[in-house]
């Protein structure tokens, strides 16, 4: 039965991570005027929160729903201005020359914990995650902490597999793609994430 529970959780982790939000459209951007790292490194500090709200989902944590329903209102504050900072951020950013692709450790640290902190303050993640694991029948095959642990382990694979992807499709471009065309890139995407950011303060 794990190996089951296993795969369930790679495919909610794969279709929970490529709907079209803030995190794909920085992931986007990142890998077409920065690189493949770039981009994979905004992936894995999503995947990593995804594996968090996936353990916590399959573990029925529900102090932690509890504490997140209570001060919901704080956290769309949170992540809503954060959101709408990394689009101000992006609005402005020059595209860079697709020749260098090296940057520090320092700053990819501080692009891989920005993006988890800003994935782990959506308060909709965990309630989204509790849903999906009540439809697919996650939850009920979730009998010890050993069993979570492999839940979240299979959220984060399927997650991650997904940013492999679309790092992969967009690297494939990249060449192709122009440094006006990545500047109106960097346009239309700070303006949507603005605009989700904006959204997601009042939800």
């Amino acid at each position: 039965m794990s190996y089951i529970l296993f795969i369930k959780c790679i495919l909610t982790g794969l279709l929970l991570a490529a709907p079209i939000g803030p995190v794909n459209l920085i992931c986007i951007k990142r890998t077409l005027s920065e690189g493949r790292i770039s981009g994979l490194v905004v992936g894995l500090g999503a995947a990593t929160a995804d594996a968090v709200y996936g353990y916590a989902a399959a573990a029925g944590l529900n102090f932690l729903t509890s504490f997140i329903n209570e001060h919901e209102a704080a956290f769309h504050w949170v992540s809503g201005l954060f959101i709408a900072y990394l689009g101000w951020l992006t609005y402005h950013s020059l595209p860079q020359s697709q020749v260098v692709e090296k940057e520090t450790s320092k700053t990819l640290l501080g692009l891989f914990t920005g993006i988890f902190l800003l994935t782990l303050t959506n308060p909709v993640t965990i309630f989204t995650y509790i849903a999906t694991f009540s439809s697919f029948s996650i939850a009920v095959l979730v009998t010890s902490v050993a069993k979570a642990a492999l839940a979240s382990c299979g959220v984060f694979l399927g997650s991650l597999l997904w940013w492999i992807i679309l790092t992969s499709v967009l690297s494939f471009f990249r060449d192709k793609i122009t440094s006006k065309i990545i500047g109106c890139i960097n346009k239309i995407a700070g303006v949507l994430i603005i605009l989700i950011g904006i959204a997601s303060i009042g939800m």
